[in-house]
């Protein structure tokens, strides 16, 4: 952390006019949840497809033989396709007869066909003080010595909710393919927190001698980055005092 935080102040410094006031160390808290979801895959009905929903819609059909014959279709291709369509919930066998579901009507009504995925889980990390959730990270946070005190302003913890999760991986779960297959998460099973990662966070508070300014900057090590919410959350609760002490 020494070796980044000179870095920083090299950086802050190739501005003559800067003086740097004061600098931190502190830690961020950001929670991980390990979350469990489902998608499902959306795609266009077949003309096939559609011309069996109808023909299950309008007359009754007991046999594969049988639509085979009306469909002037090999009749091995009509049984998968019927095996598939009871395994996707969209007909089932009523009176010895063939009888659309009311999913099976919906999908028959948009044209769109909507298959269910096996489930699937993932990671979140989410910070309550941004609200907001971060992307993943492969590299491993500086180290530091001894435990860094907690950002001074925490107090104002956010609770998440499924919902929240549903939009976080919906943008990064939904995916559009070639073929015109969409596949969308359609459904947050659960989410368990796990742990809460420490991140750590390096303050410089630093006056602008030619704008006669106060100001801070906040570098998160998580995002890699300068953190502008940190610092105007700062900023709005310091500023006056640093320029009653200037």
């Amino acid at each position: 952390m020494n070796k980044l935080q000179h870095h920083l102040r090299s950086i802050l410094l190739e501005d003559r006019a800067i003086r740097i006031k004061k600098t931190d160390m502190w830690h961020l808290p950001v929670v991980t949840y390990d979350v469990a979801f489902k998608r499902v895959k959306r795609s266009k009905m077949d003309i096939l497809m559609k011309m069996m929903l109808l023909t299950f819609e309008q007359t009754e059909i007991r046999r594969a033989a049988n639509l085979s014959e009306l469909l002037l279709v090999e009749e091995l291709f009509i049984a998968d396709l019927l095996k598939k369509m009871q395994r996707m919930g969209l007909i089932r066998l009523e009176k010895e007869s063939y009888k659309l579901t009311a999913k099976g009507h919906e999908q028959l009504k948009t044209g769109i066909i909507v298959e269910e995925m096996a489930e699937e889980s993932t990671v979140l990390s989410y910070s309550p003080v941004h609200d907001e959730f971060w992307p993943e990270t492969s590299d491993p946070l500086p180290e530091t010595k001894g435990n860094l005190p907690l950002f001074r302003y925490t107090n104002n913890q956010n609770l998440i909710n499924g919902d929240q999760i549903l939009e976080v991986l919906s943008e990064r779960r939904n995916e559009l393919e070639e073929n015109g297959f969409q596949t969308v998460v359609s459904e947050v099973i659960s989410f368990d927190q796990q742990k809460v990662e420490h991140v750590p966070c390096l303050e410089f508070q630093l006056y602008n001698q030619d704008k006669d300014i106060y100001y801070a900057r906040v570098w998160n090590t998580w995002l890699q980055r300068w953190d502008d919410i940190l610092e105007k959350q700062i900023e709005e609760k310091e500023r006056v005092e640093w320029q009653d002490g200037s």
